[in-house]
């Protein structure tokens, strides 16, 4: 109790405070517990009132909550668990406004991949909440000499935004995500570069693994079910032979014809996918074993991103 006063009254002289702590005394239970928790909350530092960072991917998750682990630092993952990307700007525009705005209101930094992603909804909306929002940009540094993410260009023309699939890339958004932390928090800056350090260990230990699982396996030519596996083929040099985009339920008879001819001819060929197998693609393919199941990571799910083992989901 002394400690909470005298941090109230450095400065008064030794009668005063023995006056001080007389009319102390003499209050209610309930009122010195008012007045304890009141100097607890002075004494507490500005960065432990708010969710100080704001995400709403599991790539910038992953990145504030490494890079900030050890300190008083909140990171907030704004969407639904349930929810992927190709969801969230239906779902800011309509239930998740609000909760943008409220969120944004006590909030410090949103991190976001609008240089890759330009509809990445979240600084558009939590700034509504707060004009002095700032935004981190995890693809691409905000400065005059700008450095960005390799990103896979798609025969539309477009980028694709799955740039993480690409384990390389973790590198370089944890480079420009620190450093800017490092400038919004500098008695964090120790710590946030140790912390860096440990998680570029880590990639290259991720690295390691899923290339040494790809050689074990032998997988050097593919079958893509899925676009978001795109980053993924070109970060480990794979030679896509075929790309079968279709949601499984929009597949023809000529399509599947088509897939057990192709599995036929070269029973080497590797399906590399995005979802369970399933039982449609079982009987489709009874006796064929080489499919590998990559998680896109494309949202919270079921695993959501561990602090102690941030990089399980990449591993196979």
């Amino acid at each position: 109790m002394k400690k909470v006063l005298n941090s109230f009254i450095p400065k008064a002289s030794k009668t005063s405070k023995i006056s001080l702590y007389k009319t102390f005394n003499r209050l209610s239970k309930l009122s010195r517990y008012v007045v304890m928790f009141a100097g607890l909350f002075v004494l507490l530092p500005s960065q432990l009132m708010a969710k100080d960072i704001l995400t709403t991917t599991p790539i910038t998750y992953l990145l504030a909550t490494q890079l900030m682990k050890g300190s008083p630092i909140t990171t907030t993952y704004l969407a639904p668990k349930r929810y992927g990307l190709e969801r969230l700007n239906n779902w800011y525009a309509t239930k998740g406004e609000a909760k943008a705005l409220e969120a944004g209101k006590t909030a410090t930094v949103a991190i976001t991949l609008k240089a890759l992603w330009p509809q990445d909804p979240l600084f558009v909306y939590a700034r509504q909440g707060n004009i002095n929002l700032i935004e981190i940009d995890a693809s691409q540094s905000i400065s005059p000499r700008a450095r960005g993410i390799a990103s896979v260009q798609l025969s539309d023309g477009s980028s694709s935004i799955y740039a993480w699939l690409n384990p390389n890339n973790i590198g370089t958004m944890l480079s420009i995500v620190s450093e800017d932390l490092k400038r919004i928090w500098p008695e964090y800056s120790g710590l946030i570069e140790k912390n860096q350090q440990q998680l570029l260990v880590d990639t290259r230990l991720l690295i390691n693994q899923q290339q040494q699982a790809l050689f074990d396996k032998e997988i050097d030519s593919v079958v893509l079910l899925s676009d978001q596996l795109e980053d993924f083929a070109s970060a480990n040099q794979l030679f896509v032979v075929q790309r079968l985009f279709k949601a499984e339920l929009e597949w023809t008879e000529q399509d599947k014809s088509a897939l057990k001819a192709l599995l036929q001819e070269s029973p080497h060929l590797w399906l590399l996918t995005t979802k369970k197998v399933s039982q449609q693609l079982k009987q489709l393919l009874p006796d064929f074993s080489n499919i590998l199941v990559v998680d896109s990571i494309d949202r919270w799910g079921g695993s959501g991103i561990k602090l102690e083992k941030p990089l399980q989901r990449w591993l196979f």
